[in-house]
């Protein structure tokens, strides 16, 4: 995707926003974790390439949304995906108004351990332990799903005895039902019932929906997170503490949820204009001061997020069979521009309608504030031509718009910013005609596209933080693969394809956040850094034979896990042995061709053979690494920034002390890459035995054919201009490739030539080549680590549905896949990937990879 400097604004998960040095890009926020759900996937942007300048273009919309592209950039549009040559003015393209709030790495402190929970059950401390619950961290994936969960429950749940309530919409009570499962707790079906109410002497029936958990461990993780027991009008509650210490994007996770139950959805109270989106509180005047603690409470925090909030007002008290209450409001400033804000970066979550509201309130607001502003534009320039002299007659001429207008705004007979024409729709027509998607994307007119020059173009990837790199920068993560042989056929998992599938699903931890299969402490940590692979086969996790099968042996020599921060390495702590989301996967899958038979019979590879892909990388520690040493280079060589051509290009100078600790803790990072894949690998191993009952090395042969980095630097030794030279050499997007004789190559192929394994789309296979004979010569040893996307994850959710993709693989191609969400399968789906057989052809043409043998999938877990 080619993508320009400038202030668009990238997702991360749960509605952050962050800037990813310089480059941005959109995300939308509700349907990426799971694909009706409420967060986005955890990524982020990495440089890959600049080209030379091209012509670009602003494309600006109704709602003056601009963004610069180049011609041959894809839009969505409701015929699907067109290029920026083929639209036009008038053209409808959609946009993801929903923006989140600014990504900040939240302050680490620990919320509940073991002494909150002295005196429960020794059982229900286990049961929290087991989940990764305790002690539980503000930096925890699972506490945002807590803040969420809490949130709404404030507003909308209840508890009875050891059970958690849960009340609101069917899609919205499947996106809760989806966080209790995220963090390890079964929730109920979605029950539903008929109720009978009376308001104001009127009697009506409506069915009420609820889902529970009915896990006490649950229910007291919730009540010691602030969600308040027993009836709310009686409780004593205000906002939990933890909320002031908390990341700008976490509060708005608890803010957003309450207001998800509580708040009034957006409405007009002329043709034209919006009432204050309100929350109303109910309390017994004995508890009346804890209730206006925390409405003030939540006030504070939304002007803390930049968003004004009307007064305080204690609206009335009233005689009820529990005594008198006093009932508080507030709602949020009509300013237009507030309103916009609130709605696009906290809004309502599981709340599906009420967001959808949301999102059309934005863009008819926008749209409004547009043509005002356009308005008082041609109001200014009047005054100022009639100032000059211009008589009123010549500049009505001027200006595409009533007489009228032009007088009033030239004697003064306006006071404040003009209004909108009479003709400008009302909000209730405006909404007729508009369809909020269910991923909260939204059309708007294009009105102008424009030539802006020359510029940079940046060819990008979206990436999960386990796969990112900053090229001509920072290199962190070793993202890589690794194929495992069997000497099973096809024909001998044919029949146990979901079998094997469910068994690897569980037990292969997979998904955003935490959860590995070594949870390591710290003298394991600077083991697994210091020693790579050496340490899993020493501690029962591989056998001998892999070291031999691996780059490097499994051990980058260089790495000093000393220079990796403390925050880096506790990030990576339970992620040892996860494939984590994004294009992260792991597949069996069977060759169906080989090309060179004598090094298809060197790799020990046959036509029918059943073989393991694993595609991983070295998870939140290679991101926070990456992050630690940005802001260092950014400090350090303020200097060396300000003289490149682009702030993108930032490296720390080789020879420099900073340079060199950096490269230190790169090698401590591919070190835990390596691990991290080693570890996969066993519990594969562990399942195939299980599935096939039988011994998985001894009896099913499972070796590794080779283990592959992608996205790494490395100090080589290359011919440059007829003299060998020791360079770093950056491979973002590609991979390894050193040919026959290569000392670096492993000596089982050393004769053949390295392995170099090329993962294409799920739904298309994938290659194993060989080093070829040009590659040093060429590329310094170097091809394409894989088919490479057409389609941004973004653009892919807005084209595939994930379950369509999932049936459509099994039902069309046999292909059985499972992930942890829908929206995943959409990123990932086939179409959204270049054509593999293509690249594979130039690098085979090129002679830098030569094709040995194509696989193609059999079953496939994902993120």
């Amino acid at each position: 995707m080619n993508c320009l400097p400038g202030d668009t604004d990238v997702l991360l998960s749960h509605g952050r926003r962050r800037r990813i040095e310089g480059l941005w890009d959109r995300f939308e926020d509700e349907s990426a974790v799971v694909a009706t759900g409420d967060d986005a996937v955890a990524s982020d942007i990495r440089l890959f390439t600049m080209s030379k300048p091209e012509t670009v273009y602003e494309v600006e919309t109704e709602t003056g949304d601009t963004v610069e592209a180049t011609a041959d950039h894809p839009f969505k549009t409701a015929d699907g995906m067109v290029e920026l040559d083929d639209l036009e003015e008038g053209d409808d393209v959609y946009l993801h108004p929903f923006e989140g709030l600014q990504d900040e790495t939240p302050p680490e402190f620990t919320l509940l351990d073991e002494s909150d929970f002295e005196e429960e059950n020794p059982q229900l401390v286990r049961a929290l332990k087991d989940r990764d619950l305790l002690p539980l961290k503000s930096t925890d994936e699972a506490f945002n799903r807590l803040l969420k969960l809490v949130g709404y429950h404030t507003g909308d749940g209840s508890f009875s005895g050891n059970q958690s309530w849960f009340y609101g919409e069917p899609k919205d009570l499947e996106r809760i039902q989806e966080d209790i499962a995220a963090i390890g707790f079964d929730p109920s079906r979605i029950y539903e019932r008929e109720r009978n109410h009376e308001i104001d002497g009127n009697s009506f029936e409506r069915v009420e929906y609820s889902a529970r958990s009915t896990a006490k461990s649950f229910r007291k993780l919730l009540v010691k997170l602030g969600a308040p027991e027993g009836r709310k009008v009686e409780s004593g509650f205000t906002a939990p503490e933890y909320l002031d210490r908390l990341a700008d994007w976490q509060k708005a996770l608890y803010l957003s949820t309450f207001f998800g139950a509580e708040m009034s959805a957006p409405d007009t109270v002329s043709a034209k204009n919006f009432y204050a989106p309100s929350v109303s509180h109910n309390r017994l005047v004995a508890e009346r001061d804890a209730g206006e603690t925390f409405l003030r409470d939540l006030m504070t925090h939304l002007n803390d997020l930049g968003i004004s909030t009307n007064a305080l007002e204690e609206v009335e008290r009233t005689e009820t069979t529990v005594g008198e209450t006093v009932r508080f409001r507030f709602g949020i400033s009509t300013d237009p521009d507030n309103l916009i804000r609130f709605f696009t970066t906290v809004g309502y979550r599981y709340a599906r309608e009420k967001q959808k509201e949301a999102i059309a309130a934005t863009q008819y607001l926008k749209h409004k504030e547009r043509v005002i502003d356009a308005r008082a534009r041609i109001a200014e320039e009047a005054r100022a031509l009639a100032d000059g002299g211009a008589a009123p007659k010549e500049i009505k001429k001027r200006f595409d718009i009533n007489d009228r207008f032009v007088e009033r705004s030239l004697y003064g007979e306006r006071d404040g910013r003009p209004r909108p024409p009479a003709d400008f729709p009302d909000y209730d027509e405006y909404r007729d005609e508009t369809i909020v998607q269910d991923d909260l994307s939204v059309t708007a007119e294009v009105v102008d596209i424009a030539e802006r020059g020359e510029k940079p173009v940046y060819d990008i990837g979206v990436t999960h933080d386990a796969h990112n790199f900053v090229a001509d920068g920072f290199v962190v993560s070793n993202c890589g693969v690794r194929m495992v042989k069997t000497n099973l056929t096809y024909e001998d998992v044919r029949g146990r394809e979901r079998e094997l599938v469910d068994a690897l699903f569980d037990a292969v931890p997979t998904g955003l956040g935490g959860g590995g299969i070594v949870q390591a402490d710290s003298d394991t940590m600077g083991d697994i850094l210091e020693y790579g692979v050496e340490w899993a086969v020493e501690n029962g996790y591989g056998i001998e034979s892999d070291l031999d099968h691996c780059e490097d042996e499994g051990r980058r020599p260089d790495a000093r896990p000393e220079f990796v921060s403390q925050k880096a390495k506790d990030r990576g702590r339970n992620q040892v042995g996860s494939l984590g989301s994004g294009n992260h996967f792991l597949e069996v899958q069977r060759v169906t061709d080989t090309y060179r038979e004598e090094v298809a019979d060197a790799f020990g590879l046959a036509e029918d053979q059943i073989v393991v892909l694993i595609h991983c990388g070295s998870r939140g520690l290679g991101h926070q690494t990456c992050t630690d040493y940005l802001r260092d280079i950014e400090q350090e060589h303020a200097d060396l920034l300000e003289s490149l051509p682009d702030t993108e290009l930032a490296a720390a100078p080789a020879g420099s002390e900073l340079a060199y600790e950096y490269y230190g803790a790169m090698c401590a990072a591919i070190n835990f890459a390596w691990v991290n894949r080693q570890l996969i690998m066993h519990r594969t191993r562990e399942v195939f035995g299980d599935v096939f009952d039988a011994d998985p090395v001894d009896d099913l042969e499972m070796e590794l054919l080779y283990d592959v980095a992608h996205n790494i630097a490395k100090r080589e030794t290359h011919d440059v201009g007829g003299e060998d030279r020791e360079l770093f050499v950056h491979r973002k997007g590609a991979t390894r490739a050193f040919p026959a004789g290569h000392e670096e190559v492993p000596a089982a192929y050393r004769d053949v030539g390295q392995p170099v394994i090329i993962p294409g789309s799920m739904g298309a296979g994938s290659y194993v080549l060989r080093g070829g004979e040009n590659s040093m010569d060429v590329s310094f040893g170097s091809t394409a680590h894989g088919a490479g996307r057409l389609m941004s994850r973004t653009a892919a959710k807005q084209e595939y549905w994930g379950g369509d993709v999932q049936d459509d693989l099994e039902e069309q191609n046999e292909i059985y896949v499972k992930a942890e969400s829908g929206a995943t399968i959409a990123e990932e789906a086939p179409g959204v990937y270049k054509d593999v057989d293509e690249v594979v052809r130039v690098s085979d043409a090129l002679g830098i990879g030569d094709k040995v043998a194509r696989t193609y999938p059999v079953c496939n877990i994902k993120g």
